[in-house]
């Protein structure tokens, strides 16, 4: 009894030091995310006979996500601490949970524009590879900082310590053959936290000599073969890519018609609901295409502001990282910072032709139940691991 109410003591007093800078924006997002799609579907949910003619369809679905989504965010920053994210029977729960959920999508999963990620679970649709991004984050940061108070650095390292990166890898790889933008994402979480490990040089050339060959084979392949062991659909969007403007009833529909919307904003935007390339010219644009409702209806200044919110919650990662003297704390917060920064460099790229498409949403404010517990998940792990930084820092003060 007593032990309890120590626990409780030492949470409250943690909790005098959260960060409440990444609360806010994570409410903002949310909230401009649940407006644009809004405005982005009510035209369109109003006159399908599939939703009940409900305008409001999408945006109470949405807005039901981020309920859940947003007490989950509370009850773990209020609520838990990092500790509770080193137990053994929480990593192996994880890794076998996302196991089972990866098996159950290859065996019974829907396939949604050439991409087989989601699985039904009752009435939820459930997209795995949402949650290998928090997986791997969590599962790496516990192994790595284990080992490296086992063995005192990990300057020891051998080959058999590299087996928890070749375990995320192999999830990766597999993700990767049926959703190559959230595979991306995931890879480039895995070899960044690699390369902040700071592993010996040995095994970073390795890695890397390994990468830059794989690479050099695809590549010859493709010109080798023309691309015809690639899926029809990936092939499609690096044609729309390099030519946006040549098929624009066709592969290039989308991406087009995006690019119409960003100019069309301008500097202010049209207004909020006065966007017209959501009216059909823009398939759902309440998922992956959110970005280019909110840039015609909002214009340049809206679009910088945004940007800057993730500007922000990405510094506020490597700041923590950087500041924090625990290896578990430094690596969850880099790996966060990676995957906010990776993803949305790939949507908003992918949406103003800086890089092809890759059909990843934008954090917090596309539409999809997945990805938005997804990162509530990422974001609370960060405020957690903020106040913990914060806590320990005022103490060396």
């Amino acid at each position: 009894m007593r032990t309890k109410k120590v626990k409780r003591k030492n949470t409250m007093q943690l909790n005098k030091y959260i960060d409440y800078t990444i609360p806010l924006i994570y409410i903002v997002l949310t909230v401009i995310g649940l407006i644009t799609i809004l405005s982005a579907t009510m035209v369109s949910a109003g006159q399908n006979p599939n939703l009940d003619y409900n305008p409001a369809f999408f945006f109470n679905s949405q807005l039901r996500y981020a309920v859940i989504g947003s007490t989950v965010f509370v009850f773990m920053l209020f609520f838990t601490k990092s500790s509770f994210y080193k137990q053994t029977w929480l990593q192996v729960l994880m890794v076998a949970g996302i196991f089972v959920l990866l098996v159950m999508i290859a065996v019974m999963g829907d396939e949604v524009n050439g991409e087989k990620n989601w699985v039904r679970i009752g009435f939820i649709n459930i997209q795995g590879s949402e949650f290998l991004k928090i997986v791997a984050i969590l599962y790496l940061a516990y192994i790595y900082d284990l080992r490296n108070k086992v063995h005192n650095g990990l300057e020891a390292t051998d080959w058999k310590h590299l087996a928890p990166f070749a375990l995320m890898l192999a999830f990766a790889t597999w993700i990767l053959n049926n959703d190559f933008g959230t595979g991306l994402i995931i890879l480039s979480i895995i070899f960044g936290m690699f390369f902040y490990l700071n592993f010996p040089r040995k095994y970073t050339f390795i890695i890397v000599g390994t990468m830059a060959t794989v690479l050099a084979i695809f590549i010859l392949a493709v010109i080798v073969f023309d691309g015809s062991f690639i899926p029809a659909y990936q092939l499609n969007r690096i044609q729309t890519f390099l030519h946006p403007f040549q098929d624009t009833l066709g592969s290039g529909y989308q991406l087009s018609n995006s690019l119409i919307a960003i100019s069309h904003g301008g500097l202010f935007g049209t207004g909020l609901g006065n966007g017209i390339m959501k009216l059909g010219y823009i398939p759902e644009p309440q998922t992956d295409f959110i970005f280019a409702v909110f840039a015609e209806e909002f214009g340049l200044v809206g679009v910088i502001v945004v940007l800057m919110l993730y500007a922000f919650l990405v510094y506020k990662c490597f700041y923590y990282s950087t500041i924090s003297t625990d290896l578990f704390l430094k690596l969850i917060t880099f790996g966060i910072g990676i995957y906010i920064t990776i993803q949305c460099f790939l949507n908003v790229g992918g949406m103003s032709r800086a890089l092809p498409l890759t059909g990843v949403p934008l954090p917090l404010m596309s539409f999809g139940g997945s990805s938005f517990l997804s990162i509530s998940i990422a974001l609370a792990l960060l405020s957690v691991a903020a106040k913990e930084i914060r806590y320990r820092k005022s103490l060396e003060e």
